[in-house]
Order: C-alpha cells, then structure tokens, then sequence
C-alpha cells in the first residue's frame, strides 16, 4: 500500500491544534475542524471570508434538494434526478474593516496564528494578530454547536489591539451560499428584526422545506440592512490600546422538513428560544457542552497507553461519531461525509448499518434505534424502488437522504444490493443484542419479509434449476461490476432466507398479520427455502477459499503496490474501464461477509482468505483498513494489524487519501472504532453470546474501551500481563478467551487465557 500520512497537527489527547497557518492544507483544515450536532453542521472556513480555495459548509440534517434539471437519456430503473443535502445559511459570517483594509488572510499579512478543536467541550477556537498598517489586532474566533440544545450556534470574537485605533464590523445571516459552488437552491421568503433579534426565513425550491435563522448580539448594532435572503447588522468598534472587545452572537436555527410548522410559528418559537440563549450567554452554553462530553467520554472513552498519536485519531473518531449522530431525531441518518462537505451529496449508504451502527449498539441503544427507523420511515420508497427494477418488496437505495434513490450511476444504484441485506443485518444485530420483541413485531419483521420478497424476486434459477443465484451484480468491492454469483451478495441474501425460514419453522413470532400486510404467501415461503438450498455459494474445501464472484480467479493479476502514489484517488486518474481489468479490489467483499459473520468460519478459513484478498486489495475506499486491521488482529499478523489501525484511525487527521478536503470520512471514523473493540478487543456479537478475546500491540503499553451492554456497563482494560473486566451494572456472563465468565463487578485474568 503506496499511500502516506501526510502531518501538520500537534498531537494532544484530547485537543486538535493547528500552530501556524498551512495555507495548502486550508480545506482540509475546514474538515477537519468542522463542528456539529446532528441537526446541523459547519465547517471551518474563516468567519470573516476569504478569497483564496475554500468550501464554505454550513448544513441541516434532512435539509435537502433535488437536481434542476433530469438526468438526460435515463433508461428505466436510472434515477432520473438526484437529491442531495444543500448548503445553508452562513450564520457564522462576518466581514471586519480596519482603515482601508478587508481583513482577508489570504492578501492580509498576519502572524501567531493557531486554531484547536477541544473534544471535551466542542469549543473550535482560532486566533491569530492581524498585523494592519494601523495596529497590531489580535482577533480571536469561538464557535459551539449546542449539543444538549441543538438549534443553539454561538460565536465569540476577541479584539485586542496595540494601540488605539478603530474598526468597522459586519455580522451577516446569509442564505445565498452555492452549493458545489453553482447553485443557491433557496427562494427568499422574508427578512425581518423582532425587538433586538434579527433574522431571514428561506424555502427550499423543489423540496418546500423552511429554514428560519435568528440571531441577536450583545452590542447594540448601529445600523442594519436586509437584501435578498441576507440580513446584516453594523457596527464601529474603538479598540483601546491592550484592552479586548468581546462581541457575541447569538443565533438560532430552526428547520421544517415536512411542513408541519407555519413560518410564523417558527419564527415565533426561535424568537422564545433566542431569548434564553442569550440569558444563558456563552458561558453557559460552553458549560452545557462540557457536560454532554463528560457524559460521552465516561461511556465510551477509549485509552491508548504508549501511542499518543492512536490516543487522538480514535478519540477523533469518537467525538465525530457523536458530533454526527447521537439519535436526535429518528428521520435523521448518517451521511458519509456527515455535515462536513458536500462529497457524497450528504447521502447515507449501507455503510450506516454495517459499520456505523455497532458504535451506537454499544453505547447508544435510542441512537441505534432510530437508526433502524429511519428505514422503517422510507419503507414504502424502498417498494417504489423495487418496482423501479422490475422487481418486488422493498429495495433499499444504494445512497439516500430521503429513501428514494439518490444515486445516477447505475451500475450502482441497480446492481448493488448490500444496503437491503444490510438492513436485514442490521435488524439482526440489534435483536441478537437487546431482544426487542415490540421493535420487532412493529417494524423489524416487516422490513425483513419485504428484502426477502426482493431478493427472491432479484434472484434467479439457472436454466435447469438446480441452483439459485444473482446475476449481473455488484458486491461491495465496486471494482467489479455485472458479475454473476458474487459470494457476499448471495451469502447475506441466504442469510436472510434462514433467518426468515427459522422465524417460520419455529414459530417464534405470530408472522400471519404481517405476511398478510406484505402479500408473502406459501408460494413465496416454498421459494425462499428452495432457494436457500440452492444458493450458489462459490468456496473451495481444499483451499478453504471463497472465490468473490464467478472468473474473479482468472482475472489478470496486478501488483497494488507498484501504483505510484500520484495515481491515488484512481477515479481521478484511470479511465474507468481500466480500474474494472484486473484482480484489484478496492475494499473487502469476501472479507466483509467474514467479518460481519465471523463465528460462521474457523480460524484457517479466515487466514486463507485473508492471505489471498489482502494483497490484492488497494483501500481506494475508506471503509477498507479497519476490517483487514481486525483480521490481522485475529491472525497474529501485529504488523498489518497496527500498519491498517493507523491508517484507519488517522485517515483524515493525516489526509491518507489525499481528499480529506471534501469532508470528513464518517463512516471510515465508526470502522476505527470496530477496529479497537472487534480488533483488538476481539468483540464477537454475532451469535447469542457475547465473545472477547483481547489481544495487544507492541507499542502500545495499554489500551482499553468501554461498551453498553444488556444494562451492564463494562469497561476493558488489557495490558500485557492483565485483562481487566470491570462491570458497574448488571451482571452478565461473557465468553472470554473461550471460556464463559460471570462478570458482577471487576475481574481480572492473566493475558491471553482465563
């Protein structure tokens, strides 16, 4: 593997600081210091603007739009207009005039700057002397997303001067930001001032959404002005010699995404809560912040002893994990870039129950929840999308915001079917752990019967009917498309036929409302069986190896590490046709069936599949490292095991992939996490019982995690001579090292054995 790290932050535990201004890493910077709390996110860019490249981000969770125009020439089954989550209202903006000068730190000279991201508190602070030819201006920037309150934002600006001299400032709410950097998908609805708060009320184009934001100060504004879909206030500011001005804005951001709430109403409501923003002031709020990380870090801290750089990369990917999505709202889902950038088009993908969702099944049970839900919600669009494509039951979309298809490409959109049996997966791993039995007749059978419907309907005989398969697929290595009997596809359809068949055979649930509701007959219960039997499952007992789709062994062969690391991201720089030639893969497909089902295969099993996938694979996809860091764990490989881990834990502190600027890697974050707790903490949860078989780094003098489980509070800690299991709730019997242990309250083992 070619790709390198590519340094410029310090290394704190708990902090992400930026000493000295790296003007080439500007965007990267935007993402890696963006802020959020489910219902809205920002990036970085620089309050008072700037004129260099930068993506100025500011978004709602569920605040979306469709394309102006349809894709040309669609055939059937190709989304005809694509959605996307839009970019919103700067409510962060600001413009600050000293004599004759913009400040503008991409023409302005200016000196000492720094910038941190505190993961104990949310608090993104920057600062910096502007050296003006009037005075040397010290200017610091606060900002805090509310994450208790979430349609709180908050901005606090410090100036300090050398001497005295004046400056002119501009507080700005503006909804004419370009998404992509072409378009504003906002109509102007109207701006207004209540008193001494001052706000604009905007409507999506297509999609009639409302975004109201209100905003008010702690310095009286000598003048106002309003233009379309902007509001800015005025103010001349004297700056005495060493002596700071503090100026903090209060804003308020509400959104309706189903018109359910007249804009009055909204305004009204914005207004009442504004005014105890304010009552609380900045203080508070940052208090509140700490609070809700104090909670966080005492549930799910993970510590890296000996390896400070690992400390911060999964802490990172913690806070931002819990940044993006803590079960605010249950339409809400996670996108792959979360609310960091506009890569992705802020759609979520199978990646949301497959990767992510572990995180919230160990620490979050309402989050994980809700992240079911949000399925449940767009069931009847994932139907619509099986008739799309000839098909029958429920189809979910390969990337979505709204749970119709927002995908255009379609090889993708058509041929992969992993968000549906990823759904099931994700039903399954939920039941297995907290046995919802309401959750399940209400929702989760529901879900179940309609996948299977379409994989049946998907699906098909070979010509004399002796074997059942997928034809014309793409699993998720998508660097091969319309292939026949991809291996994880037909593993995971089968997978949800036993599990349906089981549910029937055994009665265990009374499923005859529910088939009735679904139109799921004998006839579809005699097919799913005979399908069950006949799924074509391409493994060879001598080798022990699974062949990832019918030819995959033929394909010519390319060494990966011979790709210079200026090819990287290939999309960018092979044509298409090339990548689709040869054996490379571009993340697991075999492997990922291994892992999500890791019990179902020995240890030999998983060593030779390992041994031939690996070299092969190039993590062109970010979701790629930590699976085959939790592989090599298992196997005793330390050194790929800790070469993946880092390259996982760090994929954008250190820009592996060279394109962090587009936001940050969310769904990659949650597989840092797998990593810790699967990898490392050999967590196993896809049987009945709960499985650890804890192993340790070299370098590392001690690690330990923390998860949720069956109202049992567990924390491990592992170093090299002691494992240590401490349980502060109910006690719960877990297999450790193969042996089954009740944990009540701590126990302690010798490393590697009970």
């Amino acid at each position: 593997m070619q790709k390198t790290k590519n340094l410029y932050l310090e290394v704190d535990p708990y902090k992400i600081i930026e000493k000295g201004y790296h003007k080439d890493r500007h965007m990267v910077s935007e993402s890696i210091f963006s802020l959020g709390n489910e219902y809205a996110g920002v990036r970085a860019y620089f309050d008072e603007g700037y004129s260099g490249k930068h993506l100025q981000g500011s978004y709602f969770n569920g605040i979306y739009e469709y394309a102006l125009s349809e894709t040309p020439n669609a055939y059937k089954g190709i989304v005809k207009r694509t959605h996307f989550t839009i970019n919103s209202v700067n409510y962060f903006k600001c413009k600050i005039i000293c004599g004759n000068e913009v400040l503008d730190l991409n023409k302005s000279l200016f000196s000492d700057f720094y910038r941190e991201l505190d993961m104990k508190s949310g608090l993104y602070k920057r600062s910096f002397i502007w050296n003006n030819t009037n005075a040397n201006i010290y200017i610091e920037f606060k900002r805090l997303l509310n994450m208790t309150y979430c349609h709180e934002a908050v901005q606090e600006i410090t100036f300090k001067s050398d001497r005295d001299t004046d400056i002119h400032l501009e507080l700005s709410l503006d909804s004419n930001v370009l998404h992509w950097g072409s378009d504003c998908y906002y109509k102007r609805d109207k701006e207004f001032k209540i008193n001494d708060k001052y706000g604009i009320s905007v409507e999506t184009l297509t999609t009639k959404q409302k975004v109201v934001s209100l905003m008010s100060t702690n310095l009286n504004p000598y003048s106002y002005t309003t233009s379309d879909k902007e509001i800015t206030l005025f103010y001349n500011l004297h700056l005495e010699n060493n002596k700071p001005t503090i100026v903090d804005r209060y804003c308020i951001n509400l959104v309706d995404k189903f018109n359910k709430i007249s804009r009055d109403d909204m305004i009204l409501k914005a207004s009442k809560e504004l005014d105890d923003l304010k009552n609380k002031g900045f203080s508070k709020s940052l208090l509140e912040n700490i609070e809700y990380y104090s909670k966080l870090w005492d549930r799910s801290d993970i510590e890296i002893g000996g390896d400070p750089y690992a400390q911060q990369g999964i802490r990172f990917s913690i806070f931002n994990l819990e940044q993006t999505y803590h079960g605010y709202e249950e339409d809400n889902n996670i996108g792959a870039k979360g609310l960091t950038g506009e890569a992705y088009s802020g759609h979520a993908f199978w990646d949301s129950e497959t990767y992510c969702l572990p995180y919230y099944l160990f620490n979050n049970k309402q989050a994980s929840r809700n992240l079911l839900m949000f399925r449940y919600n767009t069931l009847n669009e994932a139907k619509e999308r099986a008739k799309e494509l000839d098909s029958e039951g429920a189809c979910f979309p390969i990337a979505t915001r709204n749970g119709k298809e927002g995908c255009n490409l379609w090889q993708h959109a058509s041929l992969q079917l992993q968000p549906s049996t990823g759904v099931f997966y994700a039903i399954f791993h939920y039941m297995n752990l907290y046995d919802d039995k309401e959750f399940f007749i209400n929702y989760g059978l529901e879900m179940i019967t309609e996948i299977a419907k379409f994989l049946l309907s998907r699906g098909e005989y070979n010509q004399d009917n002796t074997k059942f398969s997928f034809y014309g697929v793409m699993g998720p290595d998508e660097f091969q498309m319309m292939v026949n009997h991809n291996t994880y596809t037909n593993f995971m359809a089968k997978k949800v036929f036993d599990y349906l068949i089981d549910i029937i055979d055994n009665k265990k649930y009374d499923t005859k409302e529910v088939f009735n509701k679904c139109g799921f007959d004998k006839a579809h219960i005699e097919k799913l069986k005979d399908a069950s039997k006949k799924m074509v499952i391409l493994y060879d007992d001598k080798t022990k190896l699974y062949e990832q789709h019918d030819g995959f062994f033929d394909l010519p062969h390319i060494d990966v590490n011979s790709i210079p690391v200026t090819d990287f991201p290939l999309y960018s720089h092979w044509t298409y046709d090339r990548i689709y030639r040869n054996d490379m893969i571009k993340q697991p497909d075999v492997l990922m069936f291994m892992f999500l089902y890791s019990q179902d295969f020995s240890i030999e099993c998983k060593k030779a599949n390992y041994e031939y996938y690996e070299p092969r694979t190039i993590h062109e996809s970010s979701l790629s490292p930590s699976i085959h860091s939790i592989f090599a764990a298992e196997l005793g490989k330390d050194e790929d095991a800790s070469k993946y881990f880092g390259f996982a834990t760090r994929l954008d502190l250190d820009d592996y992939n060279r394109n962090t600027s587009e936001g940050i890697h969310t769904t990659s974050i949650a597989a840092a996490w797998m990593n810790i707790v699967y990898g490392f903490g050999g967590l196993r949860s896809d049987k009945s019982k709960l499985v650890l078989n804890p192993k340790i780094l070299n370098e590392w003098d001690y690690y330990s995690f923390k998860i949720n489980y069956k109202n049992s509070n567990i924390k491990v800690r592992v170093d090299k001579k002691e494992v240590t299991i401490t349980n502060s709730g109910e006690p719960v019997t877990l297999n450790v090292y193969g042996k089954d242990v009740l944990i009540k309250d701590k126990v302690v083992f010798k490393y590697g054995q009970v």
